[in-house]
């Protein structure tokens, strides 16, 4: 279980080796204290969401948090393949996980660089919309368009904000919230096509 297509996970999994050799120090202390991939998760969820309820002037701890975010999303993968109990529930509090910043990020800046709400919830809201059809469409095998992933320039567009003390990421959100919309409706599109043309359910029968 994934958003990535065929293409795209050739190439996560070059990165994934290296990645791998990269964190495997801190992956062994991690076995060696018993933590779990899905512990990982949410404590990196835990953190990116105190570091959203950060003052404004606290740049450097802001950036801080939001790095051992990333670091957390990026070895709770390695973590599960090392103990051997990658599965598709794992996966899914992966993505889930991965993409709650985009909530959160968005709500501190609301609060504290003035965004747009209007233009920021709709942004959260038809990108994780998007990003659920992706998951979707890829367990069922449908080809979607090669689309852009923007999460890690919206963290640093926030960063950015907190740094220059102004808003840079409400112009930013509104494209992206137009973007997400067409390729939510188109990934909509090309799912409906499928079901339209494969009416079989998932015991071979019609429903």
């Amino acid at each position: 279980m994934d958003y990535a297509n065929k293409e795209e996970r050739k190439a996560q999994r070059a990165f994934a080796a290296i990645r791998d050799k990269v964190f495997s120090p801190v992956i062994g202390l991690l076995l060696k204290i018993g933590v779990t991939p899905n512990q990982v998760s949410l404590a990196g969820v835990a953190v990116l969401a105190l570091t959203c309820l950060l003052p404004a002037s606290q740049v450097s701890m802001a950036a801080g948090g939001m790095a051992l975010y990333v670091l957390f999303d990026g070895i709770d993968g390695p973590l599960a393949r090392r103990l051997d109990i990658a599965h598709a529930g794992g996966a899914l509090v992966d993505i889930v996980a991965d993409h709650m910043g985009v909530v959160f990020v968005s709500a501190a800046a609301i609060h504290h660089v003035g965004a747009w709400g209007p233009a920021m919830v709709v942004f959260a809201c038809a990108y994780l919309l998007f990003i659920g059809l992706v998951v979707y469409a890829n367990a069922l095998g449908i080809v979607l368009r090669r689309f852009v992933r923007i999460k890690y320039v919206f963290f640093l567009l926030y960063l950015g904000s907190l740094y220059f003390e102004r808003d840079l990421v409400t112009y930013f959100c509104g494209l992206c919230a137009a973007y997400y919309l067409v390729e939510l409706f188109e990934a909509l599109r090309r799912i409906y096509i499928y079901h339209d043309t494969h009416p079989e359910g998932p015991g071979g029968e019609a429903d």
